[in-house]
């Protein structure tokens, strides 16, 4: 005979926190007529909770406890997009039983590395590093990049040895080097140090700056924020907007980018694996182009169509924003296939709110992270360089004596 199940599902209210902000969550107990028990009954030996978590980076790990009483017992952690499932005994259920779950600890990152380069050989991008961190001792990723002077085509990471846990990938786009695991910080530390930097230019010129981390997002030494491309084909920049700002990063708030000078353009532009909405547009008044997102939120920067006012800085592409199509009113980086009139890769558009097509359709955004009110402050990356122009190549001098007989 076949049995007829049913699940009753209770809905109880806990409090966890997130980002050094406190949420309510709906936690759910089910209750399984096959093992006839209910919940949060102290003579219990088989209740289970059962929970879905999405979480917007799989860097923000949420650690879950249980709250019994004065006692809290450690029962598994979430990462990503992840379900967990707990079976409770009768010592973990109490009047004042709570769930709270705990944003991961960001690591601190701390070394040396400031050196001199001279051309033909190759450098440690680091001399020292550590890798502390309070809740753990190991990570999937480590992450190298050439966020200042690079060249592509000519600069280059590699590992060199021998590191079991430890694969290296290289990314001429962005600059930068993986260094994938999952691995100890401790294995993570000798592969970082391990790591070099050469050039196959003859005559490489100016700095390389090099920042080290254990997230993804890039870091800009001279913004001291990240910046990350999401790929969302299709996505409007209402709905990138809102998908940025639901984005955080170790507790640093997202935002779509707000490129407020020629480095920081070229960073989010030639070394992004990709293009996609920024944070400004002229919706309030027509050519009146505004960033409407993270700090700079208000700031006018552009007035008119093609051949308008830069009013602070402005990197549109040839011929833009001209309003194409019935109006054109949110910022985009431009494919590099429709970059013209001498303007750099990661030049920008204006586009309507849904893109348009071909080249021109929305492939992503960019988001941002710094800045913002409430920003923790974080030692997540280290920053080192090798200076290329204070290098000195020894060269033979031809020397004359003059001997007198007397």
């Amino acid at each position: 005979m076949k049995q007829l199940v049913t699940i009753f599902i209770l809905s109880i209210t806990f409090l966890f926190l997130r980002s050094q902000e406190t949420y309510e969550e709906n936690i759910y107990f089910i209750h399984d007529p096959n093992i006839d028990q209910f919940i949060l009954s102290a003579t219990n030996q088989n209740e289970i909770f059962s929970s879905d978590f999405d979480l917007i980076n799989a860097n923000e790990k949420l650690d879950t406890q249980l709250l019994a009483g004065a006692n809290d017992v450690g029962i598994d952690f979430l990462e990503s997009t992840v379900s967990l499932r707990h079976d409770f005994n009768s010592k973990e259920h109490s009047a004042s039983a709570a769930l709270p779950l705990l944003p991961d600890a960001p690591p601190v990152i701390a070394g040396t590395g400031d050196q001199l380069y001279c051309p033909g050989g190759s450098m440690p991008v680091a001399q020292t590093i550590t890798i502390s961190d309070p809740d753990d001792t190991s990570t999937t990723a480590v992450y190298i990049q050439i966020s200042g002077g690079y060249v592509n085509g000519e600069d280059l990471l590699t590992l060199t040895g021998s590191h079991p846990s430890i694969t290296s990938s290289w990314d001429a786009v962005q600059g930068e080097l993986t260094l994938q695991g999952p691995a100890t910080y401790t294995e993570f530390e000798t592969a970082v140090l391990a790591t070099q930097y050469s050039s196959s230019s003859a005559s490489p010129s100016g700095t390389k700056q090099f920042s080290i981390t254990v997230g993804e997002p890039n870091y800009l030494p001279t913004t001291g924020h990240y910046y990350e491309f999401v790929s969302a084909p299709g996505i409007t920049w209402t709905d990138a907007q809102t998908a940025a700002s639901n984005r955080t990063y170790f507790g640093l708030q997202g935002y779509l980018a707000t490129l407020t000078s020629q480095v920081e353009a070229d960073f989010s532009g030639e070394q992004a694996n990709g293009f996609g909405w920024i944070g400004a547009n002229d919706v309030a008044v027509e050519g009146e182009w505004r960033w409407v997102t993270g700090p700079e939120a208000g700031t006018l920067f552009w007035n008119g169509s093609v051949g308008g006012t830069e009013i602070t800085f402005a990197n549109w592409n040839g011929g833009e924003p001209n309003n194409c199509c019935g109006g054109e009113d949110y910022a985009h980086i431009a494919a590099a296939a429709v970059i013209r009139g001498g303007a750099p890769i990661g030049a920008w558009n204006d586009l309507r709110n849904t893109g348009g097509g071909g080249n021109y359709a929305s492939q992503g955004y960019v988001v941002e992270y710094g800045g913002m009110p409430g920003d923790p402050t974080l030692y997540i990356t280290l920053t080192t360089s090798l200076d290329v122009s204070l290098c000195h190549m020894p060269t033979n001098r031809r020397i004359t004596y003059r001997v007198n007989k007397n």
